[in-house]
């Protein structure tokens, strides 16, 4: 593998050493996956919302299957809302199904998405009428005009569920506080969405499942490569040192040029192997995200002016990610 820098100037590179970075490692985001990165797909999958929102559209569902990295994504996007649109309320909410129907459960996971005191009333009109009250207080507070609700898996929903936020959604339309529903889920909202139209629930499809959209993975080299410049150049800790996590783990095969981005070839078919089978909605982002975190802690002891990564560090990386079981398992 080159270890030529390219276009980085070595002088500019901040001065950093093993001794420091065996200090500092405890707290590092990587120890924990604690960490998002600006991936392509997160970009692109920004920049369709983001028009929904200035458009003020709703309706919109992303799905893709287990660990491509939906909930991360919609945890960003809540973010990335914020700092975009000030005067837009977000609520990023997490479903889970009930235990059996009932019309309190869709109003009592917005309220727990807004950690409010009341969210286990027992009542179903009483959290309604909370949750309606909540909303608007909060964006009042902003001068919004605008909600937006992020749901993430939402196939967990039933029916009932949907009825109870198409009328909290009609609710706050009366209101004059305009809704935006941005949601993520697994490919079986597909099915629900049939078996929603073969039931005529035109207004439940109308506000929250009229656009499916494919959510990818890392589906493409280049993706990927860009991925791992991320890893090199758009990353940093500890905050406001300029160190990225490649040079944090690398420092003096950083200095002397080495990157992560160099390999991306040699890494990307190594976890194409590993997914196997039908990869049409990419490499799955965890997967990705473990085998990176592998080669980053187990090798960092390794670095030296000539450091460089082997196939067989790749391949035993790429085998700690268990991206093989996971897919063998889909499959």
């Amino acid at each position: 593998m080159s270890n030529e820098a390219g276009d980085d100037d070595q002088s500019d590179i901040p001065a950093f050493d093993a001794e420091r970075r065996e200090k500092l490692l405890s707290g590092h985001p990587v120890r924990g996956g604690d960490y998002t990165l600006p991936t392509p797909m997160m970009q692109r999958t920004y920049a369709l919302v983001r028009e929904l929102v200035w458009a003020r559209r709703t309706g919109t569902v992303f799905y893709a299957s287990p660990r491509m990295g939906k909930t991360r994504c919609a945890l960003a996007i809540r973010d990335l809302l914020r700092q975009e649109f000030p005067n837009v309320y977000v609520t990023l909410l997490s479903t889970r199904p009930s235990g059996r129907p009932t019309t309190a459960h869709m109003l009592r996971l917005i309220l727990e998405a807004e950690t409010h005191a009341l969210s286990r009333r027992p009542d179903a009109d009483q959290l309604f009428g909370n949750a309606i009250a909540d909303i608007r207080v909060k964006a009042a507070r902003i001068g919004a005009r605008q909600y937006v609700l992020l749901i993430d898996e939402m196939q967990l929903l039933n029916d009932l569920d949907l009825q109870q936020l198409v009328c909290f959604h009609n609710q706050l339309e009366l209101q004059d506080l305009r809704m935006t529903a941005i949601s993520f889920a697994q490919p079986e909202i597909l099915h629900r969405r049939t078996s929603l139209l073969a039931s005529n629930a035109r207004q439940i499809i109308g506000r929250f499942l009229s656009n499916t959209l494919q959510f990818d993975g890392c589906a493409s080299e280049d993706d990927f490569g860009a991925l791992l410049r991320s890893y090199d150049h758009a990353s940093e800790y500890p905050e406001g040192s300029g160190i990225t996590y490649t040079q944090f783990f690398f420092p003096e095969a950083f200095r002397a040029g080495f990157r992560l981005e160099a390999s991306r070839r040699a890494i990307w078919e190594a976890l194409r192997s590993a997914a196997g089978g039908d990869s049409s909605q990419g490499v799955p982002m965890e997967h990705i995200c473990l085998t990176i975190d592998d080669l980053l802690l187990s090798l960092r002891r390794d670095d030296c002016s000539n450091f460089s990564l082997s196939n067989d560090d790749i391949g035993a990386a790429v085998a700690a990610s268990q991206l093989k079981s996971f897919s063998d398992v889909l499959s």
